[in-house]
């Protein structure tokens, strides 16, 4: 027999050859409530605690629990159907026209960007790609899609083999990807010392996913270390997070459920629709079976406990290897083979007239409890109501987070009520001068690499960032000049 459980909450069905049976855990219950059973999502590691692996002689600080934290985050985002649209949005904003010269200036009193051409800048950005490196457009628009995706970024510094022979020192640079690189420190004892991010003055690179392996050590680049640099450096670009060496996307942190349920909601549907629609009865499991299940489960995992140690042979349940630890997957099989006795029945020309018994149980207040059987009601049309009502809540929740309001994101809200073009025009106005720090982070590398190769325009104010030209409303503008009458 060909068989599947699938739970959608409290909710669930189960398929087997060509059968299908949907069940619900309690009567009476919101139908798509967090389910009594399921697996537990892994424990926690302690605040502020890192894990740290041994490579080469160096510790190298984990990505999260299971060093795997930017392909979680990127996968999650990736699968979800506005996130990736949302991000490339930010990013697009973020980058406008390119990278850009600028310096300062005092205007009435508040400080603006005066924009400005520098040759020498210009030239040494046009050799990057006789050098093998991508542009320097290409590389400012990987450092802020990484940026948004993870909250850092890597870069590798090429450093010129003649630059002590007054050539400039830094070749170009090239963008790392996230998945590769991790912080590392020489300081060993990691129980006892505090470790701080001026301590990690390593990057080790390599294939973390595929286990020990051939791994590259870099110097962490620093300004004050340029002339020591014969090869390459790394450096590291973040936004500083409290308690954390690494950036964090705290759109993805804080929205992390959301953006999971999103993710699943279409599956749920289509799953739900393909299966139910072939559905023939509905069961009810009453809570007071599942608990007495568990309660026996528990009791017998005990007595396995004991038995193991005086080497007896352990104690099975209904055919069930329980083993010495209760785990609510066992609960979940337990139920499964319960429902595999439906499919039984239910299939085959030998079961026509026969009759199906359970068990009965009775709750604290002494009520009978029993397995309920239900022919016509699936409840199919309330459960895709609840999961798009949640769809569209999540959908508002993940906008939200991303700090886009509807009118420049091009999603819809529900509860808007003007979608003007001067609402639109504010907002981005609004989004816009908030991006001052982004602005500052992304273009990080840029500036350090100005003030190693030309400090003397650096000390004379000379900063690199994206230029973003401010449209103004078409009301304001000659009719002769509005964006209707232009051509592209």
């Amino acid at each position: 027999m060909t068989d599947n459980i699938e739970l959608y909450g409290n909710a669930g069905l189960y398929v087997a050859d060509g059968n299908a049976i949907s069940f619900q855990l309690g009567e009476g219950e919101q139908l798509f409530a967090p389910a009594a059973i399921g697996a537990p999502e892994g424990a926690e590691l302690p605040y502020n605690e890192k894990v740290w692996l041994g490579v080469k002689g160096y510790q190298v600080c984990a990505r999260g629990r299971n060093n795997a934290l930017c392909e979680d985050v990127a996968r999650e985002i990736k699968r979800n159907r506005i996130l990736p649209r949302l991000y490339r949005k930010q990013a697009k904003m973020l980058y406008g026209h390119g990278p850009m010269p600028y310096r300062n200036v005092m205007h009435e009193g508040k400080l603006r960007r005066e924009y400005v051409e520098e040759p020498e800048v210009q030239a040494w950005f046009n050799s990057w790609q006789s050098k093998g490196m991508p542009s320097v457009q290409e590389f400012c628009k990987a450092c802020i899609i990484n940026y948004y995706y993870f909250g850092d970024f890597f870069v590798k510094w090429r450093m010129a083999r003649g630059h002590r022979l007054g050539l400039m020192p830094v070749a170009g640079l090239e963008v790392m990807e996230n998945t590769q690189c991790r912080l590392a420190t020489t300081q060993q004892d990691l129980a006892q010392e505090l470790i701080t991010y001026a301590d990690l003055r390593h990057v080790a690179v390599g294939r973390w996913a595929y286990g020990i392996g051939s791994y590259r050590i870099y110097p962490r680049f620093n300004l004050s270390e340029v002339d020591n640099y014969q090869f390459a450096a790394v450096s590291h670009h973040r936004e500083t997070s409290i308690d954390e060496f690494y950036g964090t996307n705290e759109t993805h942190q804080g929205s992390r459920p959301y953006i999971q349920g999103s993710n699943k909601t279409p599956v749920y549907i289509n799953s739900f629709l393909r299966n139910s629609l072939a559905a023939k009865v509905h069961i009810i499991i009453p809570n007071a079976w599942v608990e007495s299940k568990r309660n026996q489960m528990q009791r017998l995992c005990e007595e396995n406990k004991t038995r193991k140690a005086k080497k007896l042979d352990l104690i099975r349940y209904n055919g069930l290897d329980i083993g010495t630890e209760m785990r609510e997957s066992l609960l979940v099989q337990y139920i499964r083979e319960e429902l595999r006795k439906f499919g039984a029945y239910l299939s085959g020309e030998g079961n026509q007239g026969k009759a199906y018994s359970s068990f009965s149980f009775s709750d604290a207040q002494g009520h009978e409890q029993q397995w309920k059987i239900e022919t016509v009601d699936l409840k199919y049309k309330e459960y895709i109501e609840a999961l798009i009502a949640y769809d569209k809540r999540a959908e508002q929740a993940l906008l939200a987070s991303v700090g886009l309001d509807a009118s420049i994101s091009a999603i819809d809200k529900e509860g808007v009520i003007s979608k003007s073009g001067s609402d639109a025009y504010y907002n981005y106005l609004i989004y816009i001068m908030g991006l001052t720090s982004e602005d500052e982070i992304c273009c990080e590398p840029l500036n350090w690499a100005l003030q190693v190769n030309f400090p003397k325009l650096y000390a004379g104010g000379l900063r690199m960032g994206f230029y973003r030209e401010v449209p103004q409303r078409q009301e304001d503008v000659a009719p002769k000049d509005r964006l209707n009458n232009q051509q592209s």
